[in-house]
Order: structure tokens, then C-alpha cells, then sequence
């Protein structure tokens, strides 16, 4: 009897611990924050739809973050000859939720339209269009910036995969550059590709302290 009686307290210490290791690890939302990006194919399957409407200077990604929520804003930003030259408008504390659980994601999806003035002036403005979208619902919103209408030539910069960055800097996430010569070089965000850029519209990701 004393035997049975160990091997069944064996089997019960054994079980109990199986069984914490068959938990997760709970979230330690003081931890400092990370944010992951997660490119969005925006016209998928039958959302392809869309494109005529949204235009092929369009994307979207998702931000998520981890550990201690962080006061984030989407800057957008002019650049010319490589450099920051002016704002275009900014959002936010982006992950703000009005729910009691917090909302750790969000969807970003932007789209900018470039209209040329009918007068002699020629004027030209791009129009930002961007839209977020979180658990409760969607936020969307336009700027409109000012544009030399000879940069005719446009392509997007963006990311291919999911990115993770930790929020000690700003974080350039997505972009359309233009030139004037109709040529068009493939960029990325880091400072050599930035230094190259004739002119750009930069969305970037800046941390305000907690």
C-alpha cells in the first residue's frame, strides 16, 4: 500500500506540472514596448476591386505592440534631396482604445492622389488618405500637401516582411517617393536609400515618453 501510495503522489506532482507547462506565459504589459509590422496585401483575392478606387500609390500593414502600451504617432513627413524639409500632418497616440482591455493592434491602409490644378498656375497637391482600423471600429481621415507637379514619376517604399523594432527611435514604416526625371530607383528606408531620394512623403512612427 505505502508503494501504490508514493507512485500516486508521483503521478500527481508530475500531472500539476505538465499542466503549467501546457500554459502560456501571461503578458507583462510593464515590459518596454516592441512594435511589429506586418505588411497587408491590400488587393487580395476578391479586394482587388478596390484598386481602381484606392489607386496604385496605396498600401497597407498592421502594428502591433508588446509589453507596455506606448504613445505612438504617425508622422508624414516631405523630404526632398534627402532630407525632412516639412510636415504633412500627423495621428496620434495610434493604439489609444476607448475599451477597458486594451487594443494591442491596428490596421493601417493609406492612399494618395495627386491632382494637378486646371488654372495656368499648374499648382499641384497630393491628397493623403488615411484610414485605421482597430477592434472598435475605424478612424478615417485626409491631408492635403502641396506637390511640384513635375514629379511625375511615383513608386511606393515599403517592407516585404514583418519587421519587429523597439520604440528608443523613430521608425520610418512606409512611403512614396517621386522624380522629376522619370526614373524611378528601388528604395528602402535605410539612410543611404533615404539619402538618394529627389523627394518622398515618409509616414513615420515616433514615441512619445511614457
Amino acid at each position: 500500500m505505502r508503494y501504490i501510495s508514493c507512485v500516486l503522489i508521483i503521478m500527481l506532482i508530475l500531472t500539476g506540472c505538465a499542466s503549467d507547462l501546457g500554459k502560456s506565459a501571461p503578458v507583462n504589459k510593464e515590459a518596454p514596448a516592441t512594435i511589429t509590422l506586418t505588411p497587408v496585401d491590400l488587393f487580395s483575392g476578391s479586394a482587388a476591386k478596390f484598386k481602381p478606387f484606392l489607386g496604385n500609390m496605396s498600401g497597407a500593414f498592421k502594428l502591433r505592440y508588446d509589453g507596455q502600451r506606448p504613445k505612438a504617432s504617425l508622422d508624414i513627413d516631405l523630404w526632398k534631396d534627402g532630407k525632412k524639409t516639412a510636415s504633412s500632418g500627423s495621428i496620434g497616440d495610434l493604439f489609444f482604445s476607448a475599451n477597458k482591455d486594451e487594443d494591442d493592434e491596428v490596421e493601417i491602409i493609406i492612399s494618395i492622389d495627386s491632382d494637378t490644378s486646371s488654372d495656368s498656375s499648374q499648382k499641384s497637391v497630393n491628397k493623403i488618405k488615411v484610414s485605421i482600423y482597430h477592434d472598435p471600429g475605424y478612424t478615417a481621415m485626409t491631408f492635403t500637401t502641396p506637390w511640384d507637379s513635375k514629379l511625375s514619376a511615383r513608386g511606393l517604399i515599403n517592407y516585404a516582411e514583418p519587421q519587429t523594432f523597439t520604440t528608443d527611435a523613430p521608425i520610418h514604416v512606409w512611403g512614396m517617393q517621386a522624380t522629376s526625371n522619370n526614373i524611378i530607383r528601388t528604395a528602402d528606408f535605410s539612410p543611404e536609400s533615404l539619402k538618394r531620394l529627389e523627394a518622398a512623403l515618409i509616414f513615420t512612427l515616433r514615441f512619445e515618453d511614457q
